[in-house]
């Protein structure tokens, strides 16, 4: 089986029928013919490049950011657990009317970067949800 694609009114389209193609988008030649693996293979999804040519797949700045976004939230949950698992070492301190900083200063440190990097890491994601590139 094959896969049509052609660019209207600039994005791809694609179809698995040429009569179709046509009938649907008035389009009597595909731009690309591609078979179902290939199409599959790139996620079943094409762009057009710069120049102007249909590129199976996505765009790389749109999979930098996904991989971007995934790697984000894995180093945030780990910081949460992190976090939480130190949580009661925090109220156990408190309980006994100590302050962390005083009996534990390593631990203290260590949990306000974690805040500070959970915070930084949601400032990012925040950016990449508005689809901005600001590092």
């Amino acid at each position: 089986m094959k896969v049509y694609l052609a660019i209207k009114n600039g994005s791809v389209i694609y179809h698995t029928d040429l009569t179709a193609m046509e009938q649907l988008d008035g389009i009597k030649k595909p731009d690309k013919t591609v078979t179902i693996q290939e199409w599959e293979a790139a996620g079943s999804t094409a762009h057009i490049d710069a120049s102007g040519n249909i590129v199976l797949g996505e765009p790389a700045d749109v999979v930098s950011r996904r991989e971007e976004i995934v790697s984000l939230t894995r180093e945030e949950s780990t910081l949460l657990i992190e976090l939480a698992s130190k949580d009661y070492k925090v109220i156990k301190a408190s309980e006994v009317g100590d302050v962390l900083s005083d009996v534990d200063p390593a631990l203290h440190e260590r949990r306000g970067y974690c805040r500070n990097r959970i915070n930084e890491i949601r400032d990012r994601l925040a950016e990449l949800a508005k689809g901005t590139s600001a590092a």
